[in-house]
């Protein structure tokens, strides 16, 4: 529909001009509506966006660019983030490259035995309760983003990028005076890998 109000706006060789104005008229009579399975949605906010984009190749809601898989060209489910100020780059790796934290428990230390009267008799100790992250995690920060005027990446801390599975995060590694670009992959199911010559990313597949 749109194409054909630009061709409308045109000089079209009159030999195509009767082809147009009846697929113009024909289009017309079809529902205004896209495909809701072709239309890009926005990892960040859920926004279901328009394929004719006037604001451009990025959400209309929170203005987050559209990252594509450069093999089929489709809307990948990232979310860019970025170390809070005082965590360099290389600070931010390391600390997604750590191992999860653990849980606190431990094993061998959580029981003993005792031998009272010939009965023996097995006692475990609770174990400390797991860290509490319910309060500060990318989802609760992702949750609560704020409607801006400009486009602001989701600002995470030092805990946030330890608890971060590494197989979840693609890097992007910019050189200086760039900086890296970080992105949390929302699906983990659907692997990405990421070409170290360009930074494209593609479907692992």
């Amino acid at each position: 529909r749109h194409a054909f109000d630009k061709l409308q706006q045109l000089v079209i060789p009159s030999r195509f001009q009767e082809a147009i104005d009846l697929s113009s008229i024909t289009i017309r009579a079809k529902p205004f509506q896209d495909k809701e399975e072709l239309l890009p949605m926005c990892s960040k906010c859920s926004t279901t966006n328009p394929l004719l984009n006037q604001m451009g190749n990025q959400c209309i809601n929170c203005q987050q660019p559209f990252v594509h898989s450069f093999y089929a060209f489709e809307v990948l489910p990232l979310v860019e983030f970025i170390p809070e100020n005082g965590i360099t780059d290389a600070e931010a790796v390391k600390l997604i490259n750590q191992d999860p934290p653990s849980s606190g428990r431990n094993s061998s230390s959580n029981w003993q035995e005792t031998d009272k009267g010939g009965v023996q008799t097995m006692t475990f100790d609770n174990p400390p309760p797991p860290p509490d992250y319910s309060g500060d995690t990318f989802e609760a920060r992702l949750a609560n983003w704020e409607s801006l005027t400009s486009y602001q990446p989701v600002e995470v801390g030092s805990e946030i990028l330890k608890r971060m599975p590494r197989s979840e995060v693609v890097i992007l590694k910019w050189g200086a005076p760039l900086r890296y670009q970080f992105y949390k992959n929302l699906m983990p199911d659907i692997i990405l890998d990421t070409c170290d010559s360009c930074n494209r990313i593609f479907y692992a597949d």
